[in-house]
């Protein structure tokens, strides 16, 4: 095993050996306050519950948005995550898999998977987002 320095300050482990199936990436942008905070938080409680799910940051590794096959503006929109079938999900089905890997929300990553929950969380993620994404405008992020 490999230490890799999170900006989040804590270290993921990397296996260099064979691995079977590589983990969900849940791909978010980092210049976001809010985001950074919830995907750090989210990187923590992974990392300690060796969920097999690993975040990235695509403001400082922009070679992701091309395993992802989006762009930059996409996930300063929405939270992005790549399962290991190399399925791309975008939005709340991103948040869903990345809560339900992740203590102590797996019960509402399964929740907000089911309908009708999944719809209602999906607009409230939607409205959110957007919301979030004219505020970094505002300020001058992006």
């Amino acid at each position: 095993m490999r230490d890799r320095a999170s900006h989040c300050g804590t270290v993921a482990f990397e296996h260099t050996g064979i691995v079977a199936q590589p983990p969900t990436e849940v791909l978010y942008n980092g210049v976001c306050p809010v985001c950074r905070a919830g995907a750090c938080d989210l990187e923590r409680r992974a990392i300690a519950a060796r969920a097999g799910i690993t975040f990235t940051d695509v403001a400082a590794h922009p070679e992701a948005l091309a395993r992802a096959g989006v762009t930059l503006d996409d996930v300063r929109l929405k939270l992005h995550a790549i399962t290991p079938e190399g399925r791309v999900l975008r939005g709340m089905p991103a948040v869903s898999v990345a809560w339900s890997a992740t203590p102590p929300f797996r019960p509402l990553g399964r929740l907000t998977r089911i309908a009708p929950f999944s719809w209602v969380a999906a607009a409230l993620y939607h409205m959110t987002a957007h919301v979030l994404w004219w505020w970094n405008r505002a300020c001058g992020r992006w």
